[in-house]
Formats: structure tokens, C-alpha cells, sequence
């Protein structure tokens, strides 16, 4: 009886084996990812937004993803100067749907690219060439609507469209304007205008891929920025808004202006330094959202570290944070730019 038993389990198990796998789910066979030469494509925003639909919304309604844009009325639309005289010897023409500057000394039409700028404050035009690029010697404030010599230019001989840069510092330029360029061209790509998704995260081709395929594994996911130090995190938003390694190469009396140079203004103060390298750009400001211009947000966020605001400031507690130790300063002072921003350099003022 025993040698019978014995006989059917060998006879059922084999059966009992086969059922079992094929009622187990099928295993897909991994699909490769882009080859390694892919990985640093960039995709757009466009390919972001299925996932990340609040983010993109709302980043693509920001000034950052509005600061670059075709030289033509068009897509200029009511940030356009309108046709005309510019101060400087110069002439604002239409040549077909582009705009061009007409130079009154050798009478040359020059063609337009680029214009750099959300419209908040100044709006620079560019023409580009093969070797490089020319930034026009007056910038445009749309809502003054009036002209002003581009900073950096002051003292240039008025009467050429303006200074000149070799193809090095354009990209340079251009880097803080568009996601990314391409390697055989000055100009990008219409879906890479603006500081995009990609500017802060970094390409993701590679990313999307993964994601597609329902494999995303560590080393294809994007930068992110909540386990970030401090000063990396402002060391990002430095590359376009200055680090205090960059200042150091450029004229000293720059290192004064921490209220055009955030990041850099931010690492000297004391609410950095003594953080614990926690406090960054982003403690304070969404980066998917257009600064905020109200006090209170700014004012929540101080008194959120400032758990005993009375010994902090014996002056005001409870508010004024920010007019008393981020005061509003001129951005060029001495100059007639109307633009002013909020000193980064947090301390007390005497």
C-alpha cells in the first residue's frame, strides 16, 4: 500500500509542478534602456508633465520658464518695444517676422535672435553669428517701457549694436536661459527655452525610459534636492545666480551686490552658517512658483527657525523680518535702473 502511495505522489507531482507554473504571472523579459550615449539627452518638459502634471503646471506659468524667447513681435507679444529709435544710434526695425537693429554709423542691418529676460526687469536682445554672439547695447524695460544701457556696456562707444562674446561665453550666457544647447549650434531648440525641469534636475532621457518601463532603479532616477546639503543646493541655484567661487574671479566691487547675488549674499550670513548646512534657496522660495511678494510667507519661514523670536530680536518679535535684516536694495545703485531686490546677506543693521 505504502509502494502505491508513493508511486502516485510521483506520478501527481510532476503534474501538480507544471499547473503551478502556468497559473504564476508571466515575467516580462527587462526591456534595455537607452544606450549609455543617451543617458544625457535632454526631453523637454512636455515629457515630465504625465507624471509630475501640479509641478508642471504651475512651473510653466514662472518667470523662469519665460526668460528666453524669439527675437519677434509675436512671440514677444505685449513685452515688445515698439518699432523705432533706440537711445545709442540705433534703430529697432521688423525684417520679415524677425526683428533687426539698423546701425546709423555704417548703415547695416543687423538681425536679431534671441531676447533674454522674463520681462520683470530687463529684456537684452542677441544677435548670434558662427563664432559667437552680439548683446545689444540697450536693454528694454517693458514695464517702464523705456530703453536703458545693458549692465556691462556702460562706457561703450554708442553707435554698434553692442559688445561682442566668443562662442564660449554665449553658451556660457545662453546656459542660464535654456536647459541645454546644442553641440553644433548657438541656438536651442524652442522646447528647451527657459529654465525647464531639466535645468535644475538634469537630462531625462534616461529617467523617462526607466519610468516607461516600470524599472526605475537608482541610478536613473533625476537629482533631487530634499537629502541635498545646503550649500549644494544653493551651489546649484548659484550657477546662474552667482556662487561666491564665481565673484571671486569677477571685479571686487561686485562682492558688495548680495542683493543681485543671492546664493553668494546667503552663504555669508549667519543663518546659514549656523544652520548646520540646512538652510538654502529653497527653504524660502518654491522653485516651481514665481517668488512670493508676501512679507508673512518670509516671515513664517524666520520665526519657524527663531523659536524664541523675544530674545532674538528684541526690537520687533513677531514681524518686519525681513524689511529690518534683508532690506530692499538698488540692484546697480548710482545708475537709473528701476529694479531693486531684497539683500541676501541676513544680519542685524546698525
Amino acid at each position: 500500500m505504502r509502494n502505491a502511495l508513493r508511486g502516485l505522489c510521483c506520478l501527481l507531482f510532476p503534474l501538480v509542478l507544471l499547473a503551478m507554473v502556468a497559473c504564476a504571472p508571466e515575467k516580462k523579459p527587462p526591456v534595455a534602456l537607452p544606450p549609455e550615449a543617451n543617458f544625457s539627452v535632454y526631453v523637454g518638459n512636455a515629457a515630465c508633465q504625465p507624471c509630475h502634471a501640479a509641478e508642471f503646471e504651475s512651473h510653466q506659468k514662472t518667470r523662469h520658464m519665460s526668460t528666453l524667447h524669439d527675437a519677434t513681435l509675436a512671440a514677444l507679444g505685449p513685452l515688445a518695444p515698439a518699432l523705432g529709435a533706440i537711445p545709442g544710434g540705433l534703430t529697432l526695425v521688423q525684417e520679415g517676422e524677425k526683428l533687426a537693429v539698423a546701425l546709423a554709423i555704417t548703415k547695416k542691418t543687423i538681425p536679431l535672435e534671441l531676447v533674454l529676460g522674463s520681462g520683470k526687469t530687463g529684456m537684452t536682445f542677441l544677435a548670434l553669428f558662427e563664432a559667437g554672439s552680439a548683446e545689444s547695447y540697450q536693454s528694454y524695460f517693458p514695464i517702464q517701457k523705456t530703453w536703458h544701457t545693458t549692465p556691462g556696456q556702460q562706457g561703450l562707444a554708442p553707435g554698434g549694436l553692442g559688445r561682442p562674446y566668443d562662442e564660449s561665453t554665449t553658451r556660457h550666457c545662453l546656459g542660464c536661459h535654456t536647459a541645454t544647447l546644442p553641440t553644433n549650434s548657438l541656438k536651442p531648440e524652442p522646447k528647451f527655452y527657459g529654465v525647464g525641469c531639466e535645468s535644475c534636475h538634469g537630462p531625462g532621457s534616461r529617467h523617462v525610459a526607466a519610468k516607461q518601463q516600470g524599472r526605475v532603479t537608482d541610478d536613473s532616477r533625476l537629482r533631487q534636492f530634499d537629502a541635498k546639503s545646503g550649500a549644494a543646493v544653493n551651489e546649484l541655484c548659484g550657477r546662474c545666480h552667482r556662487t561666491a567661487a564665481e565673484l571671486a574671479t569677477m571685479d571686487p566691487r561686485e562682492r558688495d551686490s548680495t542683493q543681485r547675488f543671492q546664493p553668494f549674499g546667503l552663504s555669508l550670513s549667519k543663518c546659514f552658517t549656523e544652520s548646520k548646512d540646512k538652510l538654502t534657496c529653497l527653504t524660502c522660495h518654491n522653485p516651481h512658483e514665481d517668488a512670493s511678494t508676501d512679507t508673512k510667507h518670509y516671515e513664517a519661514v524666520c520665526l519657524s527657525c527663531h523659536a524664541a523670536p523675544k530674545k532674538e530680536c528684541p526690537v520687533n518679535p513677531k514681524e518686519k523680518c525681513v524689511s529690518c535684516h534683508m532690506p530692499t536694495r538698488p540692484i546697480f545703485p548710482g545708475s537709473p535702473l528701476p529694479n531693486a531686490m531684497a539683500d541676501h546677506f541676513i544680519k542685524i543693521r546698525r
